[in-house]
C-alpha cells in the first residue's frame, strides 16, 4: 500500500505522538509498505519535500509549549499528494494538518482512518485560564462536538486505550472504534552503546543513591506536582533518593519554584529535553520510572520503561490496566503515604526484588512488538478500503485468448478487469466471488509486473543487462511504479537471466579483449548502475606487465591503421587515442616505452613528399614564389615533420624545376 500519515507534529518534535508515528512509519516499511508523512514547520511561507516527508507552513505557538499550527488548506501541496497516489490516509492531528487531511481525502477521494492521540477535555485549562467551572463544561462540550463531528470524516477510528475508546463512545460517535495500543521498536531499548551509557551514568547518577526518572512534557495536566509532593515525603523518612527530571514544557519554572521551595534543590535535577535517539538512556541510568498522569490515552512513557527493564511507580489509571502490575511490573499508589511505602519496601529489597520485577517488566514490554503493531493497523487499512469502496463480487469471466475479462460489480457500479491467463489460474478467480478493493488493486498490480516481466524478457534475448540497466529500460517504457520495477527484477535474478555479478566479470573480460583501458571500463560499467569500489576491486586484482601488454596491443592495432603522418604526429594521435581508450598518462608513458613501431624515415619522408606535394598543389592556386614555398613549410612543420627533413624534400622539389 501507499500510506499517508498527517500529523501536527513530527522529528525533530519529541513526544508521544511522535514515538507512535515513527514506530508505525518505520513498521509499515518494514511489511514492505511506502509510506509518506505530511506535516508542519515553523514557518508561514515554506513548502518542503524530501525523503517522503512533505512540510507544510505553520505558524509556532509559544503558549502551548512550541504547538505548530498550519492552514487547513495547502494548495501547493496538493501537487506533491496527488503525485504520491495513496492508497489510504491516516491522520493523527485533529486541526491543522488534520483538517488539510480530511480536505485532501475527500478531494482526491481517499479512504481516511483516524487516530485519537490525545484527550482534549483534560487540556482545557489551556484557554480556561480563569479557571471557571462554566467555562470548563462549555470547553468539555466543546471537544465532545469537535470529535463527533470529525469523526464523520472517518472510515474507521483508532483509539490507543480502552479508555479513549469508552470516552469517544460516550461523545456519541458512531464510526467504528478499534482499539490498537502503540507498539514499540523494543530493539530501540535494548541495543544500548554501554560506553554512552556510562557517560551519561557519569554525569547525572549518584553511588549509593536510588534514582527515580520522570521522561516526558512538564506539563500540568502530567501530575508531575503530585511526584514531588510524594518525593518530598519519601526523603523525609531519610531514604536516600534523587529524581531526575527529562523533558521540557510550559510548566518548567513553575516546578523548578516548587522544588525550590521545598528545599529539593540537590536532591531533583532538571535535565531538559534530550534527543529522541538519546532517551532510552535516561530510563537505564535510573532504578525506577515515576508519573502521576491521569490523562494519558496509552500510557507510552510507562511501557518504553518496562521495555529497559524498569518498575514503574504510578497512580491507578484505565490504560495502564494490565501493563502496570501492582507488585508484578510496579507500585500502584493513590496517595503520597503509599507511595512513601511502596518506594521504601522496594528501594530496602532492592537486591532481591529488582531481577524478578525487571524480568516481569521486559515480558510485558514484549506483546507491544512494532510488528504486531503494524499488522494491526493494516487490518484497519483494508477495513476501511471495504467500508469506503465496498465489496466487489465478479458477475462473469470471459476467455479471449491471450488474457481474460473479468466483470466487477460493486453496489450496481461494474468495472472489468482484464489478466493473463497465467495469473487468472494462479489466483483462481471464479464467478461469485467477493474481493476487496485492495485485493483487486494487487491483481491489477500482479499483472502490470507480468507485463513489464514478458517485456523485460523480450529485451534479454536479444542481449545482456544489469539489472540497473533493466530497471531504467523499464521506467522508461512502462509505467510501473519503482517497487513494481524492483519485483520485476527479483523476478529476473531469481531465474538467473539478470546475474550482476555475473555481467560484472564477464563484461570486464570482455572490455578486456577489446583492449580497453581501466578508465574506461570503470567509466562503463558506473553506468551500467555498479558501485566504483566493487569494479575497482576487479581491475586491481590484475598484474601490471599484464595491464601494459594490453595497452600495447590496443597501440600496435591503432599505429597499424596509420599509413602516414609524421613520427612525432603519429606519436601525439596515439597518446591521444590511448587516453580515450581508458589509460592514464603514467599508463601511456609505460606503453610507448614497450611499443614497436616499423614506422621509419623512409615511410616518414615519403609521407611527407605527398603532403607537401598537395600543399604546394593547393597553394600555388592562391600564392606566387617564395610565398608558395613559405606556406607549404609552415604548414609541413605544422604537422609535426622535422625542419631538416622539410628542407631536403623541399630541395628535391627546386631541383625537379
Amino acid at each position: 500500500m501507499r500510506i499517508g500519515l498527517f500529523t501536527d507534529t513530527y522529528e525533530p518534535d519529541i513526544n508521544g505522538v511522535v514515538i507512535s508515528i515513527k514506530t508505525l512509519k518505520n513498521a509499515l516499511e518494514k511489511l514492505g509498505h511506502t509510506v509518506y508523512i505530511v506535516t508542519n514547520q515553523p514557518s508561514i511561507t515554506q513548502t518542503s519535500y524530501d525523503n517522503n516527508i512533505l512540510r507544510l507552513p505553520g505558524v509556532e505557538l509559544k503558549f502551548l509549549y512550541g504547538y505548530v499550527m498550519s492552514s487547513p488548506l495547502h494548495m501547493q501541496a496538493m501537487d506533491f499528494i496527488e503525485e504520491m497516489d495513496l492508497d489510504v490516509i491516516h491522520v493523527h492531528s485533529e486541526f491543522g494538518v488534520g483538517l488539510f487531511a480530511r480536505y485532501v481525502s475527500n478531494t482526491l477521494s481517499i479512504p481516511l482512518i483516524s487516530t485519537y492521540h490525545t484527550t482534549y477535555e483534560d487540556y482545557t485549562h489551556y484557554v480556561n485560564i480563569l479557571g471557571s467551572k462554566i467555562m470548563d463544561q462549555f470547553s468539555k462540550k466543546a471537544v465532545a462536538k469537535m470529535s463527533r463531528s470529525l469523526s464523520k470524516s472517518s472510515q474507521i477510528i483508532i483509539a490507543p486505550s480502552e479508555k479513549t475508546k469508552l470516552m469517544l463512545m460516550g461523545y456519541d460517535i458512531k464510526k467504528e472504534i478499534v482499539v490498537i495500543p502503540t507498539g514499540l521498536d523494543l530493539e530501540r531499548f535494548r541495543n544500548i552503546d554501554e560506553e554512552k551509557l556510562l557517560d551519561i551514568k557519569s554525569q547525572y547518577v549518584k553511588e549509593g543513591i536510588f534514582h527515580f526518572v520522570y521522561i516526558g512534557r512538564l506539563a500540568k495536566e502530567k501530575g508531575i506536582d503530585v511526584v514531588l509532593e510524594g518525593f518530598d515525603a519519601l526523603l523525609k523518612t531519610k531514604t536516600k533518593a534523587r529524581l531526575l527530571i527529562v523533558g521540557a514544557g510550559p510548566s518548567m519554572d513553575d516546578l523548578q519554584a516548587d522544588v525550590k521551595k521545598r528545599g529539593l534543590s540537590k536532591d531533583v535535577e532538571f535535565i531538559g529535553a534530550v534527543p529522541s535517539d538519546d532517551v532510552p538512556y535516561y530510563y537505564h541510568i535510573a532504578d525506577a520510572f515515576t508519573s502521576a498522569s491521569l490523562t494519558e490515552t496509552q500510557g507510552l512513557t510507562f511501557i518504553e520503561a518496562l521495555a529497559c527493564g524498569k518498575p514503574v511507580f504510578a497512580r491507578p489509571d484505565e490504560p495502564l490496566e494490565g501493563i502496570i502490575i501492582d507488585q508484578e511490573t510496579g507500585f500502584l499508589f493513590e496517595t503520597c503515604d503509599e507511595f512513601v511505602v511502596k518506594a521504601q519496601e522496594y528501594i530496602e529489597n532492592q537486591e532481591e526484588l529488582e531481577p524478578v520485577f525487571r524480568q516481569n517488566a521486559l515480558n510485558k514490554a514484549g506483546s507491544f512488538s512494532s510488528e504486531a503493531f503494524g499488522l494491526a493497523v493494516l487490518d484497519v487499512y483494508q477495513k476501511a478500503l471495504d467500508v469506503f469502496y465496498g465489496r466487489y463480487e465478479i458477475t462473469e469471466i470471459e476467455d479471449l485468448g491471450d488474457e481474460v475479462s473479468i466483470t466487477l460489480d460493486s453496489k450496481g457500479n461494474e468495472e472489468i478487469m482484464y489478466v493473463d491467463p497465467i495469473l487468472f489460474e494462479k489466483r483462481e478467480l471464479e464467478v461469485g466471488q467477493e474481493m476487496s478493493r485492495h485485493e483487486i488493486d494487487e491483481i491489477q498490480a500482479d499483472q502490470n509486473i507480468y507485463e513489464g516481466y514478458q517485456l523485460a524478457l523480450k529485451r534479454i534475448s536479444m542481449k545482456d543487462f544489469t539489472s540497473f540497466e533493466m530497471s531504467e529500460y523499464l521506467s522508461k517504457k512502462t509505467e510501473l511504479s519503482p517497487d513494481q520495477i524492483k519485483v520485476v527484477i527479483q523476478l529476473l535474478e531469481k531465474r538467473r537471466f539478470i546475474d550482476d555479478e555475473r555481467y560484472l566479470y564477464d563484461r570486464v573480460d570482455y572490455l578486456r579483449d577489446q583492449n580497453r583501458g581501466n578508465h574506461w571500463i570503470l567509466e562503463d560499467m558506473i553506468k551500467r548502475g555498479y558501485e566504483e569500489e566493487e569494479v575497482l576491486s576487479i581491475l586491481e586484482n590484475e598484474d601490471y606487465d599484464n595491464y601494459i601488454e594490453r595497452g600495447v596491443r590496443r597501440a600496435e592495432n591503432f599505429m597499424q591503421a596509420q599509413t602516414s603522418g609524421s613520427i612525432r604526429q603519429r606519436e601525439d594521435r596515439l597518446k591521444q587515442h590511448l587516453v580515450r581508450q581508458g589509460y592514464g598518462f603514467d599508463d601511456v608513458g609505460q606503453i610507448l616505452n614497450n611499443l614497436t613501431d616499423d614506422y621509419g624515415k623512409e615511410l616518414e619522408l615519403e609521407s611527407l613528399r605527398d603532403l607537401m606535394i598537395k600543399a604546394q598543389s593547393r597553394f600555388e592556386r592562391r600564392y606566387e614564389g617564395k610565398e608558395v614555398k613559405n606556406r607549404v613549410i609552415r604548414h609541413a612543420l605544422s604537422k609535426g615533420y622535422d625542419y631538416d627533413m622539410v628542407l631536403e624534400i623541399m630541395k628535391e622539389f627546386e631541383n625537379e624545376n
